[in-house]
């Protein structure tokens, strides 16, 4: 009877009966957030890129390659802190060499392409928290110091202005870092801002990006102008300084930073802060076979706190008497 009445069930139609479900486990899945679709990956083909163009805006070679010169430059602090100051100032300005590259790829892809604005910004940011990363190296000589009387010096290439010799060229000193990647960006930044289809979200955090990261810059800020450095004005002031010829429209960059203050302020700072590495003065200081006097190796009459190695007085040549400081 059983198995006729279960044919004739399936026969009519008749759906079985609902199996038991626990009430608990169907109101944890319908608590449970949906998941969030996958992001699009980003490829030459979808910026619009050609390969090398694209390899040339991804930020882990670049910055792989400035983070190896800033541990170039810590070794060379940690084993040599004062006579290696001219290796050290050498090293400062490999580093500044290398960010040419970068930077002209932000200029040729962001600005003149007027695309990948995500991933210029990064570079951009790369670059001047590998700068900050590299003043956290306590060198004998500041940057300053040592870059001051440098030619140490490069060429970028705007994507505007007249046909004039040298009117599309922007010329980077070390003397100022800071302003070189700060140009470039407020250049990044006009170029999206005047956009119908620019994100404005991403747009925001950029100008917050680029605020944090061009405090120290001495001739620009934002909404910044792109001056012409063979302009009387350009090296004035920043509130007297005016726009070269041909460059992108600032005012739609400028509404963003003035009108709509309150949203790009409240944004996180995406900054690192770097703090300075501990310094070895290795004259008096580590174990002995790696100083670079030999200070250790002379009697001194007073090294009741000399570590016993024989430099007593505090490591600065007080009551050494046969030593002599080079």
């Amino acid at each position: 009877y059983r198995i006729i009445m279960s044919t004739n069930t399936k026969k009519r139609g008749l759906s079985p009966a609902a199996p038991n479900v626990n009430p608990a486990v169907v109101a944890a899945a319908a608590d449970k957030p949906a998941k969030k679709p996958r992001k699009k990956a980003v490829t030459a083909k979808s910026l619009g890129l050609t390969k090398a163009e694209f390899d040339s805006i991804k930020a882990a070679p670049i910055k792989r390659e400035l983070k190896q010169i800033v541990k170039k430059l810590a070794k060379q602090v940690n084993d040599d802190w004062h006579d290696g100051y001219e290796d050290q100032a050498e090293t400062k300005g490999e580093w500044f060499g290398a960010i040419q590259e970068p930077l002209q790829a932000v200029l040729d892809i962001g600005v003149a392409k007027q695309t990948a604005l995500l991933q210029c910004n990064e570079v951009l940011k790369i670059v001047s928290d590998s700068f900050y990363d590299l003043l956290a190296c306590p060198c004998r000589c500041c940057w300053e110091d040592d870059m001051c009387d440098s030619d140490t010096q490069f060429e970028l290439t705007l994507p505007w202005g007249g046909e004039e010799e040298g009117s599309r060229v922007y010329h980077a000193t070390a003397s100022s870092p800071h302003d070189v990647w700060s140009y470039v960006w407020v250049a990044l930044l006009r170029v999206h801002s005047n956009l119908d289809n620019v994100e404005e979200g991403l747009l925001l955090q950029c100008i917050k990006d680029a605020h944090d990261n061009m405090n120290k810059a001495e001739m620009i800020e934002l909404p910044g102008f792109l001056y012409d450095q063979d302009d009387e004005k350009h090296d004035i002031g920043t509130t007297d300084q005016r726009d070269g010829k041909d460059v992108p429209s600032g005012t739609k960059l400028a509404h963003y930073v003035n009108n709509r203050a309150s949203e790009w302020k409240s944004l996180p700072s995406t900054k690192k802060v770097h703090r300075t590495r501990r310094a070895i003065d290795r004259r008096f200081d580590g174990t002995p076979e790696r100083r670079t006097r030999d200070y250790h190796l002379h009697d001194d009459s007073d090294d009741s706190y000399g570590g016993g190695y024989g430099y007593g007085g505090g490591g600065y040549g007080r009551g050494r008497r046969e030593c002599i400081i080079m």
